[in-house]
């Protein structure tokens, strides 16, 4: 399954962490990797900035 099928599922995990907004896009993708057995490390964010 392509990791772009992980983000939703994601993205409801994560909000519900205590973490700060400001990381909230990096565990996003973190944990969408983990769910798609993807390597974190291979993968990278677009910055927005």
């Amino acid at each position: 399954m392509p990791f772009q099928n992980y983000l939703i599922d994601a993205v409801n995990e994560v909000i519900a962490w205590d973490i700060p907004d400001e990381a909230l896009a990096e565990a996003v993708n973190a944990q969408a990797c983990l769910m798609a057995k993807i390597n974190p490390d291979e993968m990278t964010l677009i910055d927005s900035n």
